[in-house]
């Protein structure tokens, strides 16, 4: 195994694939061209639909992307908001990145600065987040932000409590989502997801790091190292990232290296 280094990453885009031009673009190429036949949450294994045609969840929305949180034993940590509605984002899907964006991104003036920019300033006089600034600003963030390695489906509850939280072993193991083996300590600002799924973290990582100069410390990247080697590569993972190459131009060679050992 190789561990990367901060380098710039050269890949020639293959001729059929269009790397994506935005975020929506970098969702529905996700659905149609990687997951359209592999309907399970990444954290949890809960299987979804892309459209609602049965309206599973009796909102009257038969084009939302959901699971049925009841099937694959997901217990909402909020079943309500605080507004006492139910809490749509328990039975919804959305694309989560695995890392972070401000690991990539968060030490950008664009994203600290924001202020420094006027490009960033709304018509009312106030300013969009640092974060949309350096995607509108930052052609590197947002290639960074919208490829297609770092994303995957995730229940939108979970997405929200993961936030940007680092990934770490939490001791304990305290359960709060039902059968979802993912754990988060919202005291100390951390994640820890299940055993077989913290190689394809960890390979996210060197990937990013590697392609798009991302920020990691070194106890995190100790982990990384720790949690690849405890959690082989798959063959859907295999198979996600052949056609994450093929759908963008490029793949994660962390992975490919595994797959063609």
């Amino acid at each position: 195994m190789k561990w990367p280094v901060i380098v710039m990453l050269l890949v020639s885009a293959t001729a059929s694939a269009a790397y994506p031009t935005s975020f929506s673009n970098a969702k529905s190429k996700a659905e149609k061209e990687v997951y359209f036949d592999h309907l399970q949450t990444f954290y949890c294994g809960c299987d979804y639909v892309f459209d609602d045609i049965e309206d599973l969840d009796g909102d009257g929305n038969k084009h939302e992307t959901m699971i049925n949180p009841l099937k694959c034993g997901y217990t909402p940590r909020n079943p309500k908001t605080k507004r006492g509605k139910i809490n749509q984002r328990a039975s919804r899907i959305e694309w989560e990145h695995i890392m972070p964006a401000h690991l990539f991104g968060g030490q950008l003036d664009e994203w600290v600065n924001k202020h420094n920019h006027p490009e960033c300033k709304k018509n009312n006089g106030k300013f969009i987040s640092g974060r949309d600034c350096a995607y509108k600003l930052n052609p590197a963030f947002k290639k960074a932000h919208d490829d297609l390695n770092n994303l995957v489906p995730a229940v939108g509850e979970l997405n929200g409590d993961r936030s940007n939280y680092d990934f770490a072993v939490i001791d304990g193991e305290e359960r709060i989502y039902g059968h979802c083996d993912f754990e988060v300590d919202f005291e100390h600002d951390l994640a820890e997801p299940a055993d077989d799924v913290k190689g394809d973290v960890a390979r996210v990582y060197f990937y990013m790091i590697e392609a798009h100069q991302a920020q990691v410390d070194d106890d995190t990247l100790a982990l990384m190292r720790d949690w690849s080697l405890l959690d082989p590569v798959s063959a859907w993972e295999c198979e996600r990232n052949r056609r994450i190459e093929a759908a963008q131009g490029v793949g994660n060679r962390y992975v490919f290296e595994q797959c063609t050992e």
